[in-house]
């Protein structure tokens, strides 16, 4: 197994902080600036993070079965278990059947916890990046021909981002495709282009000038924009801009991580949040959401609310992931899921 490095681990953990102060009361009904800054990079991070140790010379059956235990089984087994703790609630089964049904579709605002919608849409993009990175192979296309392809299927997904937003089929409302299959095309752009950008994101130095030249793009672009990116929400609101800040965002993130690798507490407690944030991003919406709505009930103090229960998502997910280390059962369900 390749050796862990420690400014990828910073840089995850600093992706799913940004995660969790995303679904935050603060940052989400605001929808001002805080919501557009971190909402324009923090998806694509996570996508170009993950296209960085992808293994397409691994055969697509095993691609699969990789795949299924790291990323679906965790998501089945938690939403499965939320819809039956849901039921017995409720004691609705006709609410309970809708929840399994959704959970089989696997699209983000059909989901009790939003973040569950990255798992499935993740599999789906590994597998489809595999036969793409194949077909790249197989005909020998140079990085050149490879960046065009991107592209243009960048392009084409941003064309039809909202084609299968608020269809009906059979008088039922659908939002998105199954999987999140209809925003593929973005988000296998920054898969891919986290693949093909690996040698320069795995090399631990840090580079002071391009991270200033970054930083100031990205922050100009913000300041005379009101630009933002939301794929659950199959928002993108401008191809160059909407692109250029991910892409810069998602480039001022890792190399500050580089920078960051060098003191010990970053890489203990960032490189922790990393290690573990298919478990953070899971759990932090339980205890953020519902904590939420029980203190809402008694202040309307909202900011110090957003405070308290982004506080709470961090101590709780800490909590759910020292549990899952030292239970074995919940161990084999989440602890493959652990990045490279």
């Amino acid at each position: 197994m390749q050796a862990r490095l420690p400014h990828i681990d910073i840089a995850r953990g600093i992706g799913i902080l940004l995660v969790v102060a995303g679904h935050n009361w603060i940052i989400l009904s605001s929808k001002g600036e805080l919501y557009r800054i971190v909402y324009s990079f923090h998806i694509p991070l996570f996508f170009v993070l993950s296209g960085i140790f992808f293994n397409y010379e691994k055969s697509l059956g095993k691609t699969l079965k990789e795949k299924i235990q790291v990323l679906l089984v965790p998501y089945f087994f938690t939403a499965g278990v939320v819809e039956i703790i849901a039921l017995f609630f409720n004691f609705k089964i006709n609410s309970f059947t809708n929840g399994l049904l959704w959970v089989a579709y696997g699209s983000g605002p059909h989901l009790r916890w939003v973040g569950f919608w990255f798992l499935p849409h993740l599999f789906l993009v590994s597998i489809f990046c595999w036969v793409l990175l194949d077909i790249f192979k197989t005909y020998s296309l140079n990085k050149r021909l490879q960046t065009l392809a991107l592209s243009a299927l960048l392009v084409i997904g941003w064309l039809s981002i909202r084609s299968f937003w608020g269809i009906s089929f059979s008088g039922v409302k659908l939002n998105g495709l199954p999987f999140s299959a209809d925003i593929l095309l973005v988000s296998s752009f920054y898969f891919i282009s986290g693949s093909l950008a690996k040698d320069w994101i795995q090399e631990q130095k840090f580079q002071p000038v391009p991270f200033a030249i970054s930083a100031a793009i990205f922050l100009t672009l913000h300041a005379a924009t009101d630009f933002t990116t939301d794929l659950n929400l199959r928002k993108y609101d401008n191809l160059i801009t909407a692109t250029t800040l991910a892409g810069t965002g998602s480039f001022m993130v890792i190399a500050a991580s580089k920078f960051l690798a060098r003191f010990t507490a970053a890489k203990n407690i960032l490189g922790y949040f990393g290690r573990n944030s298919l478990i953070i991003l899971v759990f932090h919406s339980f205890f953020q959401d519902n904590l939420f709505v029980f203190l809402s009930e008694y202040t309307k103090r909202y900011f110090y609310v957003g405070l308290a229960t982004f506080t709470a998502a961090m101590i709780g997910s800490i909590l759910a992931i020292e549990i899952i280390n030292r239970t074995e059962f919940l161990w084999k369900i989440y602890g493959n899921s652990r990045p490279n």
